[in-house]
């Protein structure tokens, strides 16, 4: 026979209360048979003094005179005290201590007439006594003899306590078990009511239990006649009312379920009827209807992808549109349908591109005022010594005036090297570079005006790029870092540190290192624009370029300020970077084309 399982929380709500229930009954019954082993206890001990009492009578019977307290020890010696009474209370004879009080207080409620035991009581509150009718001289005498109970008499009130304690615990256990039951019947309650507002009849002789079961019998039956509602189709009235979005809805063979207005409206098309093929609902979108097709079969299903649609067909409008589809599962994993959500994007990246064109504008505007700035202050100052030499062509001065001229000329032809190199850094042409021996030939240009520059590097640190691209790079740097120490008027060296970084990417970090008066806030968050500059007479197109070239290479740039004054430029190259345009490795002497983008750096 099967065992038939309740659940661990059906099984504690019926085991509870049972438990507390055993609880009480087992308490009181131990309770009551440890009253009951006292009494019979307490019984047995007042019989031995009676019977002790009774044995001291009959021999004190036998004898003339009042006797010695030696003779009454002599005749019970395990007695606490043994006293031959009168009948006022007074003692004749006595042996041991006796109790104070009365000497028949004891047992003034019993007929002395017969051997009688008593105690322990208020009188006798820690032993028992016994006492036996003896006649001397005439007159009522007694023979009274104590026996020591104090085990006893401690249980007596032990017990007492422990009744009161034992029995207002089990009232209290059984108030609670009540309160449970009443709260482990009250879904029974709750059903009986609920089977009965049904409208359901209780049949005679028929159990609560019977009822309940036909009851749900009925319901089941009931749910069975009804159709169930079919689940997409509730999703698609829950969603469709709520959605700003188009929404399609497909059954797993790839038929229409649903297509919403907001959807039909960006597709320029009717809603079609439910059960309506894909190939002939989307006829007018052959890329939208090829794409769902492709999901439906199982070959592959987008989560995000971006659709170029005509809307209503060949003369509509152009529209963007951003698709996702989303497989509808049942409880196994199958799936049971397609949910298609798209949103019109066309105004988003018409404001994307708009946004673009204006920030390319912008830097245009930006670097087109920069040259403007220094043609014009070239021509000014070459207008002025022309002017100079018109007004006085004799003078001696003129080959100093010729020497400024040729100087802004160069200036001026300087700014427009750094420009064009910024615009189209040139050739790349890929080797193995010495980062070292390409460090200590940059340190060693003449323009740096004798500055002194160190190189610390590590053993054979090698690098594959375009070592012009990046010996300008470093120059510009260090002509920065001159610069920034003669205004600061430092006469420390120009360090350059070469390291290989350790870690799970690797790398080489390049870094140069001067003592001037370091970046200003107000330059700071534009280092790498083109035209920033933050020193008098400088052009702005140092920083931008050398930026240009490492980002060229894969690598990063940074400017930090050095503990102790000055600044410090991190450059940062990727392990194997190799210089690449699109998707074709840049050989040696490939040019990188105007307009092209911005060339990508990839590792090898």
């Amino acid at each position: 026979m099967k065992t038939v399982r309740l659940g661990l929380r059906r099984e504690v709500l019926i085991l509870l209360p049972v438990a507390l229930l055993l609880l009480v009954v087992l308490s009181t019954f131990t309770l009551f048979s440890f009253r009951s082993a006292l009494a019979l206890l307490n019984e047995e001990r007042q019989e031995e003094a009676a019977r002790l009492a009774a044995q001291a009578a009959d021999r004190l019977r036998d004898r003339s005179g009042v006797p010695t307290p030696m003779d009454l020890q002599a005749l019970v010696p395990q007695a606490r005290s043994l006293a031959v009474v009168k009948g006022d209370g007074e003692a004749l004879a006595v042996s041991g201590d006796l109790p104070s009080g009365g000497l028949l207080a004891p047992a003034e409620d019993q007929d002395l007439s017969e051997p009688v035991g008593a105690g322990p009581n208020e009188a006798l509150p820690d032993g028992v006594a016994g006492f036996a009718p003896l006649d001397i001289g005439g007159g009522d005498r007694w023979v009274r003899v104590d026996l020591p109970a104090g085990v006893l008499a401690g249980q007596q009130r032990a017990l007492s306590v422990l009744s009161v304690v034992v029995l207002g615990l089990n009232a209290a256990l059984l108030l609670l078990v009540v309160s449970f039951l009443r709260h482990l019947m009250a879904p029974w309650e709750t059903l009986l009511e609920r089977a009965r507002q049904m409208g359901a009849e209780q049949e005679a002789g028929e159990g609560e239990i019977e009822f309940l079961v036909a009851t749900f019998e009925r319901a089941m039956a009931n749910l069975e006649a009804k159709r169930p509602e079919d689940d997409i189709a509730a999703l698609e009235r829950t969603l469709s009312s709520s959605l700003q979005s188009g929404l399609l809805l497909l059954d797993r063979a790839g038929r229409v379920l649903s297509l919403n207005p907001v959807a039909a409206g960006l597709l320029g098309i009717e809603p079609p009827a439910p059960g309506t093929p894909l190939a002939d609902a989307l006829a007018s979108q052959p890329e939208l209807r090829d794409l769902l097709a492709s999901a439906v079969a199982g070959k592959s299903a987008p989560q995000r992808v971006e659709l170029t649609i005509r809307a209503g067909g060949s003369i509509g409008e152009i529209r963007s549109l951003g698709l996702t589809v989303h497989p509808l599962r049942r409880d196994d994993g199958g799936v049971r349908g397609w949910l298609v959500l798209f949103a019109d994007l066309t105004e988003v990246q018409r404001r994307a591109e708009e946004s673009r064109l204006a920030e390319s504008l912008a830097s245009l505007g930006e670097m087109a005022g920069g040259v403007a700035h220094e043609l014009r202050n070239s021509l000014a100052t070459l207008r002025g010594y022309l002017t100079l030499i018109e007004r006085r062509p004799d003078e001696e001065s003129i080959a100093d005036y010729l020497a400024e001229i040729r100087r802004e000329a160069d200036h001026l032809e300087r700014v427009l090297q750094d420009f064009l190199a910024f615009a189209r850094p040139g050739t790349a042409r890929l080797e193995e570079v010495d980062l070292a021996g390409l460090a200590r030939r940059a340190a060693a240009d003449p323009s740096l005006a004798g500055v002194e520059v160190k190189v610390r590097a590590a053993a054979d640190v090698r690098l594959r790029g375009d070592a012009q691209l990046l010996e300008r790079a470093l120059r510009n740097l260090l002509h920065n870092a001159a610069q920034a120490q003669a205004e600061a008027g430092r006469e420390e060296p120009v360090e350059i540190g070469i390291s290989i970084l350790r870690g799970m990417d690797g790398g080489v970090e390049l870094a140069v290192e001067d003592r001037g008066p370091g970046v200003s806030e107000e330059i700071r968050e534009r280092l790498f624009h083109p035209f920033a500059t933050g020193r008098r007479g400088g052009v702005g197109l140092g920083l931008a370029l050398a930026h240009r070239i490492v980002t060229l290479h894969g690598g990063r740039i940074r400017l930090e300020d050095r503990p102790g004054g000055g600044t410090r430029a991190l450059l940062f190259f990727p392990a194997d970077t190799i210089v690449t345009q699109g998707n074709q490795t840049l050989g040696a002497g490939s040019p990188l084309p105007e307009g092209s983008g911005e060339p990508q750096a990839q590792s090898s």
